[in-house]
């Protein structure tokens, strides 16, 4: 693994330093207000978008899955994070998106924005990638704000409404953000699926069409205050109020000789509602001994409760026996809560080095109760029998941690960590038990600047997943038909992973183009495995991941004025055991290999921007011990259009999938685990992903 990873890196890095194109003084790039003035944009967000190099941090890290979006399933807050701070801070936050919070920062208010390449010294997150840091300024009298209203229209007829704004000042020391939205998502699927013997002999069809509705009522408070020379004081503060609806989906079964779709073997009838609500409180303090030591405090306090509730009724009898009910009802009521307090001393030295050393603390609790009921052919309720329904899941944390950020030479820096944790994970209700948790969690970063435009960053630690609590509890999926075992002897998996990189940037600041290679090699990756009969979440053997990864970003302002051209690709394989067959094979729902062509003009002198983006991706494969599968899906096609109506009005157009998605899938499902039964069914599917239009309003005041 770690062989091939070399070889090829190696290899691009000899092609690459073939010439020197660009001198950089030094490993912070700084763009000044000034630079930003010239694009027709509102907000931080987009600001950071017309950075070469820097555009995919608020659009997710295909390599470990990191989305800025949803930093909450992270485990504890920890020094790791986005890689992008404001005002050399990063959010206390966890449910907090910082794209809404970039997007709350009215482009007037930064003062400028920071490149910063590697690990470096003194700062609040770190990277062996790039950093992004927002130097913002609320100190205007009157204050600033931000608004955005938006029609969102799919292909297939429907729409829907969202809107927000927010407000900032500079009140004495404190600088105040307070912020508003309703936002909204919709989706449309069609699903056409066959169903086939093992002789090939078509059994019936089954048509489902889902229209998905989501809406998200947010209200943020941000606090900074410099409450003494050398205190400061960060609060960020944020409830929600969240609801899912789907109308009523109906699910029709025919059968294999009614090409009119007349006959209905069997129908289900649908209805699901999804409603959640929750808040969050979280700040550090700061306090400054003198030059060289300072202090930090951070706490982050989470509630989160969801109330789901599903009923689900058929008629016409059974099929195949996949189904063990006439008529159904699930409920699902959970509530959630995260403690996180952080300690850390930090000391600066004369030789350009800094220490940071400190604790953290982490609770995490989970109540569920699950019930699912179903109607006998008689018509009397009865209870499903299913195990493990009810209970609390909880996780004590405690991890010490120490790093040292250091100079080895003009060009290379380092830094190296140790973090030592231990965790207690125990059930109670319907199951009890209790478990310990010990891991050693080292790590090392170098960063070499062989060449004032040519940087190569390297580092390998040992890194510990975070569980999703709900795998304890069992469940039932309504769309495959099949009871979900909850599996209360799960852990987390952990994994060594190794990160090579090279930046090379060009003159002028013409663009960046970036080459990673990443291995990790994984114990216990988390898949659903065979337990008590049931498919239920559980953990692997050993796996491994290799990786090469491609990613510029170039000015074509000689072709194309103020114009930017933005790739990616990457190429990555996978191996794990498979539980049954006992078969190597790739990890769920992994694909080989993605592409992304992304092409945007800032037109200069003149009112509009645009883009279009195209994205494509390989095949996946689908693995459950019952059933084996592949699913792929056609290329993305995508892109907007933006209108400068006056200096503080934007209107935007956008558009997604505008010619639909399809994406079309096998799956074999045996009758029991696939190692030792025979085929039940075949089942050939596709789905249509309905494409849709945005209009959008955006201004400041």
């Amino acid at each position: 693994m770690l062989r091939k990873l070399l070889f090829f890196f190696f290899g691009f890095l000899i092609i690459t330093t073939c010439n020197d194109l660009f001198s950089q003084e030094n490993n912070k790039i700084i763009y000044e207000k000034s630079y930003f003035q010239k694009f027709n944009i509102t907000n931080a967000n987009e600001a950071i978008k017309r950075i070469p190099g820097v555009e995919g941090l608020t659009q997710g890290n295909a390599r470990a899955g990191f989305d800025p979006n949803q930093n909450d399933n992270k485990r504890g807050f920890g020094s790791s994070g986005t890689q992008i701070l404001i005002n050399g801070e990063r959010q206390s936050s966890k449910a907090n998106n910082i794209v809404k919070t970039l997007e709350r920062i009215q482009i007037n208010s930064i003062e400028r924005i920071e490149v910063i390449r590697g690990s470096v010294a003194g700062l609040d997150v770190r990277s062996d990638g790039i950093i992004v840091n927002l130097i913002v300024d609320y100190s205007s009298s009157q204050g600033t704000g931000t608004w955005q209203s938006s029609l969102r229209m799919l292909t297939s007829g429907d729409s829907l409404w969202s809107g927000g704004a927010s407000w900032s000042k500079k009140i004495g020391k404190t600088d105040l953000v307070l912020g508003f939205e309703k936002t909204g998502f919709m989706n449309s699927r069609l699903y056409h699926e066959d169903h086939i013997d093992k002789n090939e002999n078509i059994i019936q069809y089954r048509i489902r069409e889902t229209i998905e509705y989501k809406s998200k009522n947010r209200i943020n408070i941000d606090l900074n205050s410099k409450i003494t020379p050398k205190d400061t004081l960060r609060l960020n503060m944020l409830t929600w109020f969240d609801s899912k609806e789907a109308e009523p989906q109906s699910q029709y079964y025919y059968g294999s000789g009614d090409s009119s779709k007349e006959d209905i073997l069997r129908y289900i009838n649908w209805n699901r509602t999804d409603d959640q609500d929750g808040w969050e409180i979280g700040g550090d303090w700061e306090h400054t001994f003198n030059s060289k030591h300072s202090f930090k405090f951070r706490s982050v306090l989470t509630k989160k409760n969801n109330d789901k509730k599903s009923i689900s009724k058929e008629n016409n009898g059974d099929y195949l026996n996949k189904n063990f009910y006439i008529s159904s009802k699930e409920s699902n009521d959970r509530s959630e809560n995260e403690r996180i307090l952080r300690a850390s001393f930090n000391t600066n030295f004369n030789n350009g080095g800094a220490l940071e050393y400190g604790v953290e603390s982490a609770y995490n609790k989970l109540e569920r109760s699950f019930a699912l009921l179903y109607l006998d052919p008689d018509g009397i309720s009865q209870d499903s029998g299913l195990f493990n329904t009810k209970g609390k899941v909880e996780e004590d944390r405690y991890e010490g941690f120490v790093s040292y950020n250091f100079p080895l030479t003009n060009l290379i820096r380092s830094e190296i960590a140790m973090n030592y944790e231990w965790s207690e994970i125990s059930q109670s209700g319907d199951v009890e038990l209790s478990r310990e948790f010990q891991y050693w969690k080292p790590r090392i970063d170098f960063k070499w600047d062989y060449r004032k435009n040519r940087q190569v960053r390297f580092s390998i630690l040992r890194n510990v997943g975070q569980i999703n609590f709900d795998d304890f509890i069992s469940s039932f999926d309504q769309f495959e038909e099949r009871i979900r075992a909850g599996n209360p002897d799960l852990k987390p998996s952990t994994a060594w992973e190794i990160n090579l990189e090279h930046e090379w940037r060009l003159a002028n600041d013409g663009g960046v183009i970036t080459l990673t290679g990443f291995a990790s090699q994984i114990d216990g990756p988390v898949e659903r495995v065979p337990v008590g009969g049931y498919a239920a979440v559980g953990n692997l053997g050993t796996g491994e991941i290799t990786q090469a990864k491609l990613d510029g970003s170039i000015r074509i302002g000689n072709v194309l004025p103020g114009g930017v051209l933005r790739f990616m690709g990457y190429l990555q394989s996978t191996e794990v055991l498979d539980p049954v067959t006992n078969i190597k094979r790739d990890l769920h729902f992994f694909r080989r290999w993605e592409t992304m062509l992304d092409l945007r003009q800032d037109i200069p002198n003149s009112r509009y921007s645009w883009r279009v983006w195209y994205r494509s991706y390989s095949q996946t494969n689908i693995y459950d011990p019952y059933l084996w599968g592949r699913w792929a899906e056609e290329p993305m096609l995508g892109g907007s259009l933006s209108v400068k109506i006056n200096s503080k009005l934007n209107l935007n157009f956008m558009f997604n999938r505008l010619l639909e998605k399809y994406g079309v899938g096998r799956k074999i499902v045996y009758n029991g685990f696939k190692s030792s039964n025979d085929i039940l069914i075949q089942e050939n599917f596709y789905v249509r992903n309905h494409g849709f239009i945005k209009i959008q309003l955006e201004g400041t005041f």
